[in-house]
């Protein structure tokens, strides 16, 4: 295996290991593997053979679709310097020709697909991380920014719809910004643990029942998919924290049940919090009497959140007319400003070139 390839392969692990792990993903413990093309015309046409790169393949059980979802993974590691709209859209083509291939390969499902006759679907997921921690631009305003492209007299902007994505394909993207702020999360909450106020293992990734699916599987089992990381919240229950009392031996609750929610927006104003408590009020997480923790995990923080959570507070009561114990209820939500942690894999750009 050569340099950048062993570089990518032990970046899967250490992604697989610090970040999607906690979240309850899992590797197939086989990186960097290439496998032929099926679509030789379609996709390579003027070679006689081709192959399609695989860095990884994560998967979890969707709870909402009670099938295995493959994440056939592209690992891109750059300088703040070196990401253009044109590298992400050749990424994205080249992952979008390689899953239209992974879903009727059977080379593919019988190297990854190892979990017998549950349903399963594979999605591409186009994993782009900045190690030099200095990229900070909006990743989408970016993509749209007018580029070069090659043979062309003039910049113009990369086209996405362009794409050759085959109908119900699906590639998730995570850009700079959101791998910053899971790897935050993740941080955040060991972080908690060694305090005493967070569970090792006893807890969940909240998935509200909706009108045409609930969510299967049990509740401290469940991974956080793909769709429910890249929202602008993540909602976590926890059991009661319980640990062991060494002068005496017997083991004492040291924190109650409840909720941990990472916020992952800027908290720029009183209506858009009071739109968030609305949110958890559908939800019935304001009821009861079960301790509430907001931890806002944003890299374009507002400038005072918590007083605009606090005026958001007075508008929604007001709205609702509460009384004196459902005000108090609200009042008791502990809001937490998170620092955005920045996690490096490497000082030099692996991934672009192969």
């Amino acid at each position: 295996m050569g340099g950048e390839t062993g570089a990518i392969a032990k970046m899967a692990v250490r992604v697989s290991d610090d970040i999607f792990e906690w979240f309850r993903w899992s590797r197939v413990k086989l990186p960097d593997q290439n496998f032929d093309c099926v679509k030789t015309t379609a996709h390579a046409p003027n070679k006689d053979s081709h192959t399609h790169p695989v860095d990884a393949v994560f998967w979890y059980l969707d709870p909402y679709l009670n099938k295995i979802i493959y994440l056939n993974t592209d690992l891109k590691s750059y300088a703040s310097g070196s990401i253009d709209a044109n590298r992400i859209f050749s990424a994205l083509k080249s992952l979008a020709l390689t899953i239209d291939c992974a879903r009727v390969s059977e080379e593919w499902q019988d190297r990854y697909h190892t979990l017998g006759d549950i349903p399963y679907e594979v999605r591409g997921m186009l994993f782009v991380y900045n190690h030099d921690s200095e990229f900070d631009k909006t990743f989408y305003d970016l993509l749209s920014s007018p580029v070069k492209r090659r043979g062309a007299s003039e910049k113009r902007s990369v086209k996405l719809e362009t794409l050759p994505i085959a109908d119900g394909q699906l590639i998730h993207l995570f850009e700079p910004g959101l791998i910053s702020y899971l790897t935050t999360v993740v941080t955040d909450a060991q972080r908690l643990h060694s305090d005493g106020t967070f569970p090792e293992k006893n807890y969940e990734f909240f998935y509200p029942d909706l009108r045409l699916h609930k969510a299967s599987g049990a509740e401290f089992e469940r991974a956080a998919t793909a769709e429910l990381l890249a929202g602008p919240y993540l909602i976590i229950r926890h059991d009661q924290v319980k640990k062991l009392n060494e002068s005496t031996g017997d083991i004492e609750v040291r924190f109650p049940e409840g909720y941990v929610i990472y916020y992952n927006r800027p908290g720029a104003s009183a209506e858009e919090f009071a739109y968030f408590l609305d949110v958890l009020s559908g939800y019935q997480i304001l009821d009861g009497q079960h301790k509430i923790r907001i931890r806002i995990a944003h890299r374009s923080i507002a400038s005072d959140p918590r007083s605009n959570f606090r005026r958001a507070i007075s508008l929604y009561a007001q709205e609702w007319g509460f009384d004196g114990h459902k005000l108090s209820r609200l009042e008791s939500i502990e809001v937490e400003v998170v620092e955005i942690y920045q996690y490096s894999f490497s000082r030099t750009d692996i991934g672009w070139e192969r």
